[in-house]
């Protein structure tokens, strides 16, 4: 129990069945002691026992077969993620952090997306971006940003950004609401800041030109950074 000190032994159960899938590197299909072993095993009653492996199952660490017991399954990450993310249980800090990890693969993806994007891409983003503009209002629209990012992500050919993305989207929209501090940043340009809308994006795209694309897509951005920044910097002055 040192390595899990304030847990209960529920979860100290838990959390050493997962170490011990992990150190012994089990892989999908492994089968892991029953009930009665594990309770002899950890020295605690079979309930404890129950109740751990429910929660393993929630999470898809394990499920159960028929005539083999407890089995390790491949679990969903992303379906664990979407279950615990809710921006009203959050704190400022969290969603602040997963702003920054949307920046950070924005930006990032860039190479894999010029690389992968196609005219049948292109084309399709400039009918995104032409429906925006029937649908255009003061603050983002935020299912225009998602018809447009959700493009960007599928072209990249990576499952796991969109559904990174499709995880983060009530963040944003949470923070356009609820953040007041971010309007500023969000309304506002500092002098020499350009603008870059999902159009210009395109241009980029269509030419494929890496370095262009990825510094657009940073200014772009600049109002999460921006705001990100300001945030860090209130937070180290604490």
């Amino acid at each position: 129990m040192e390595d899990y000190k304030g847990a209960t032994l529920v979860d100290w159960v838990e959390n050493s069945i997962i170490k011990d899938i992990r150190d012994n590197k089990l892989s999908k299909g492994a089968e892991i002691p029953n009930e009665l072993e594990l309770a002899e095993k950890f020295d605690v009653g079979r309930n404890v026992i129950r109740e751990s492996l429910s929660r393993l199952r929630m999470l898809g660490i394990i499920e159960s077969r028929k005539r083999r017991g407890m089995v390790v399954a491949q679990p969903n990450v992303m379906a664990a993620f979407h279950k615990v993310v809710n921006p009203h249980m959050l704190s400022r800090e969290t969603i602040i952090d997963l702003l920054g990890m949307r920046v950070s693969l924005e930006i990032g993806s860039a190479p894999m997306i010029i690389n992968n994007v196609t005219d049948e891409d292109i084309a399709a983003l400039k009918k995104i971006v032409a429906q925006e503009r029937v649908t255009k209002k003061s603050k983002v629209d935020i299912e225009a940003e998602k018809a447009f990012h959700f493009k960007v992500y599928e072209i990249s050919k990576n499952k796991a950004m969109l559904d990174f993305l499709s995880l983060l989207l009530p963040v944003f929209t949470f923070v356009y609401e609820n953040f007041s501090d971010f309007d500023r940043f969000n309304k506002g340009k500092k002098e020499g800041q350009r603008i870059v809308r999902h159009k210009d994006l395109v241009g980029y795209l269509e030419a494929r030109d890496l370095p262009g694309y990825q510094k657009a897509m940073e200014d772009h951005l600049i109002a999460y950074i921006d705001f990100i920044n300001y945030w860090n910097n209130q937070e180290s002055e604490k």
